[in-house]
């Protein structure tokens, strides 16, 4: 069968010859953009969408859990430390994409959320409140795939 191709190809004339390689390129473009490319790329958006629910469910749970296990009568905490590290560590745990941490005094902080899942902000937030740190204000904003952008005042009771 190969003899035959070959018998073939080298039957063809020169213009012929080159018409054949180009089709042959242009065919092994194809299939490796559609056969090869296009599928891994695919694959690849669909494992990180699968991750970020990941995170969000996971944080959601977390806050659940938490909510579970504090007491229903229980006094709010009182923070101490610093507010600016604490926050800026909880939320990059919690897949949290921050911006800027500002520090306002010594328990006043202002944030900037560049993008984050709606339940995974609010848990977090709901968490934090839980261990003394209260939200004195929040502005929130879509950021387009289901996240939003937002700019939190938090202080430590």
């Amino acid at each position: 069968m190969i003899d035959n191709m070959r018998n073939w190809f080298v039957g063809l004339s020169q213009r012929e010859k080159i018409l054949v390689a180009v089709a042959g390129l242009l065919l092994a473009a194809l299939v490796g953009f559609y056969g090869i490319a296009r599928p891994m790329f695919g694959a690849m958006s669909a494992a990180e969408e699968r991750y970020v629910d990941a995170v969000e469910r996971q944080a959601r749970i977390e806050s659940k859990v938490a909510a579970l296990r504090q007491p229903a009568a229980r006094k709010s905490a009182k923070f101490t430390g610093a507010i600016d590290a604490f926050v800026s560590q909880s939320a990059g745990e919690t897949g949290i994409a921050v911006g800027s941490v500002v520090p306002q005094s010594g328990d006043r902080v202002n944030m900037v959320v560049e993008s984050a899942k709606p339940t995974a902000l609010f848990g977090w937030l709901a968490r934090i409140e839980r261990e003394g740190i209260a939200v004195e204000t929040l502005n929130v904003n879509p950021a387009g795939d289901g996240a939003v952008s937002a700019t939190i005042t938090l202080r430590s009771h």
